[in-house]
């Protein structure tokens, strides 16, 4: 996609820190267009990314950190053209609404505006879509927190302004998108029985096996433990996470994905589910940056209904008395 800079002039900004973010290097987005309006941004498909391995869908984590990307890159580029100066704004909190999954072997699109800045806060909305914008996967709405232009630090500075060399794509990830969307479609699982997954898994108290079914898991590196009638949930510290250089810290959408996808396992292990449970609506306060380091989630089941169940989230690194992040989902169950 060709983008003409007299209509778009804040793109190489938009790209020069999407760029500078390891996550979304991984992930090869590509923005396409950013004004001091909106940004449109491009995450192309990738079996790494499934969060169905029946149907080849990817993991909703992966939309909501796409929506979290051009959101917080609408920031960027807003507060540049309204006080021509660079923030680096973390994500305060993200509503996410699913509306339908996205195809498999097709890129998918985000597109963000920040509609409203104050003082200290960042306003944004954002729509993930395929082949049009009025059929939406997804609607985002968030808010992030402005930071001093001191704090951003002199090397992010000069990267987004464009006076220090290009970070490096991911090409091995990219050669491979590339080669799904243009040649074939990756093969997918049979339809997985699931409760017989989960029995082995509690039997043998070793939850590795039930998550190498999900490539997203192996994606971002996630494991999980048991004690007692308790699950604890794991990110290793990982380079390819990271959402903010400057810290480091992980990028706030690898966080939402990690605790989305606790709450999925928790279903599937405790309710004894017969199908891997689909999200419906996922909203994320983020209460401290989520550090460089090995970070752990727990989550609570509340039934509502037959078909949805509600799910509550705490995440921390040191101390869960310190939480980093806390989230509420519901899913649709069988």
């Amino acid at each position: 996609m060709k983008v003409n800079p007299e209509f778009f002039p804040l793109t190489q900004i938009a790209t020069r820190f999407v760029d500078q973010l390891a996550q979304c290097r991984r992930l090869n987005l590509t923005v396409h267009e950013a004004s001091e309006h909106h940004v449109l941004i491009e995450l192309p498909y990738s079996s790494e990314l499934i969060g169905y391995p029946d149907t080849g869908v990817i993991h909703g984590g992966v939309i909501t950190t796409l929506m979290d990307t051009a959101s917080g890159s609408a920031v960027v580029c807003s507060i540049y053209d309204h006080y021509q100066s660079l923030e680096l704004s973390p994500t305060l909190d993200l509503r996410v609404d699913y509306m339908k999954p996205a195809q498999p072997n097709k890129p998918v699109y985000g597109f963000a505006e920040c509609y409203k800045i104050s003082s200290s806060v960042a306003f944004t909305r954002a729509i993930a879509y395929q082949d049009s914008i009025d059929d939406p996967i997804a609607h985002a709405v968030g808010s992030f927190m402005r930071i001093s232009p001191e704090m951003i630090g002199d090397n992010f500075r000069q990267a987004l302004l464009g006076k220090t060399s290009e970070q490096p794509r991911n090409v091995s990830l990219q050669a491979q998108s590339q080669s799904q969307n243009e040649t074939h479609t990756p093969e997918r699982s049979a339809l997985l029985d699931v409760k017989e997954i989960v029995k082995q898994a509690t039997e043998l108290n070793d939850f590795s096996h039930l998550l190498a079914h999900v490539p997203y898991t192996n994606f971002i590196g996630m494991a999980v433990e048991r004690f007692g009638d308790e699950l604890v949930f794991r990110l290793p510290a990982k380079d390819d996470n990271i959402g903010n250089p400057t810290l480091p810290a992980i990028h706030g959408g690898v966080i939402a994905g990690f605790m989305e996808m606790s709450a999925i396992v928790q279903l599937m292990v405790f309710m004894n589910t017969s199908k891997v449970p689909k999200v419906v609506d996922f909203s994320i306060d983020y209460l401290r940056a989520g550090y460089h380091k090995d970070t752990f989630a727990e989550c609570k089941i509340t039934r509502q209904g037959r078909r949805v169940a509600n799910v509550s989230i705490d995440c921390w690194q040191t101390s869960r008395k310190k939480l980093i992040a806390t989230a509420r989902a519901h899913f649709l169950i069988d």
